[in-house]
């Protein structure tokens, strides 16, 4: 399988794994199953181990890819996302994702370390509830 997930509610996170020649097909698959997922809930990271990737959609795919929109709730999708990469072409790729996706709401950091990913994700994601909660409390 190119595209598995877990929910990591403990982590606050959604481990995505991608693993040889990923397609369009493959990214639409996860991003539908993920859209029923009952362990889904506001403010998860993405935590993308993209480190066993041979090969990725074109970058008209990858376009669609970063603004589609899919079936999942709005207040439900991941807007932070780290993806750790094992080479300076998967590097660039991510960079390219991220490009594109930003214009989305959604951020996306190319990272060759888990470890750094995983800091700079909860460093993210701890911002983003500080700024919620400010949100919530000042009624804007």
């Amino acid at each position: 399988m190119p595209v598995c997930y877990e929910v990591d509610a403990t982590a606050g996170l959604i481990r995505v794994h991608f693993v040889g020649a990923i397609s369009l097909a493959d990214i639409f698959g996860y991003y539908s199953a993920l859209s029923t997922d009952a362990a889904l809930r506001p403010n998860l990271g993405v935590l993308a181990d993209c480190r066993e990737v041979t090969a990725v959609p074109s970058f008209g795919e990858l376009s669609v890819i970063a603004t589609a929109e899919g079936k999942t709730d709005p207040a439900l999708r991941p807007t932070r996302g780290a993806a750790v990469v094992s080479s300076p072409w998967m590097f660039g790729i991510v960079r390219q994702f991220a490009a594109l996706a930003e214009p989305s709401g959604a951020r996306v950091v190319p990272f060759y370390d888990m470890e750094a990913a995983e800091r700079w994700l909860r460093s993210e994601l701890e911002g983003a509830c500080v700024e919620k909660m400010a949100t919530e409390t000042d009624g804007s």
